[in-house]
């Protein structure tokens, strides 16, 4: 197994090619430079994963994941805490949240902003448990629904609340409008997660 260091040295030597990646009109060019980065990182340990992105121009994030997997969440802080400053990189452990976004898998289109939830409770556990109402839900798709439900999960919450806040999701079909009233808007599931820590004191 590599070193962090033995990581971060690669990177710096490398970071040229990765911070010009969406420039990269050679898809088989990218796709190596993509393949390599993942080699090295698996190196160090081959349950985390990445992601690079921003502006052409600004700077770049560099996201070191799990992938949701908490047994390999200390490996993702480890890393990230030994991560130099490299002047056109933010360095990020674990997916963060995001404000706006749609998530699309396998055909199916969530978007947060047309879905309802409510919380589930168990005694056994301080976990929350989600049922998440949405627009147009197949049965016959619940394997597809519940990923792209998990999907939405992280971007709404971070990959890290995700893993450790929510605790059991199941999907439904969204009732008729006059049957909403219970409902909570799924936007607002962020700060209900932190009500529901916050009476816990997790």
């Amino acid at each position: 197994m590599s070193t962090e260091q033995q990581f971060w040295d690669w990177f710096i030597k490398n970071e040229g090619k990765y911070f010009f990646l969406c420039q990269v009109d050679d898809a088989d060019e990218r796709e190596r430079l993509l393949d390599d980065f993942l080699e090295h990182l698996h190196r160090y340990c081959d349950k985390l994963f990445f992601e690079i992105g921003g502006h052409p121009d600004e700077k770049q994030d560099l996201i070191i994941s799990a992938e949701g997997n908490t047994d390999f969440f200390d490996a993702v802080e480890s890393l990230v805490k030994a991560a130099p400053q490299v002047e056109r990189w933010n360095i990020i452990a674990f997916k963060p949240v995001m404000d706006d976004f749609v998530t699309e898998y396998n055909g199916i289109r969530l978007n947060p902003k047309e879905m309802y939830f409510i919380p589930l409770s168990n005694k056994a556990s301080t976990q929350l448990g989600v049922r998440i109402y949405a627009e147009g839900y197949d049965p016959n798709l619940k394997t597809e629904f519940l990923t792209a439900a998990y999907l939405a999960l992280d971007c709404l919450l971070g990959e890290k609340s995700c893993a450790l806040d929510i605790g059991y999701v199941e999907v439904k079909s969204l009732p008729s409008v006059p049957e909403r009233d219970e409902l909570i808007e799924f936007t607002k599931l962020r700060r209900y997660v932190e009500w529901h820590k916050n009476k816990y004191g997790l």
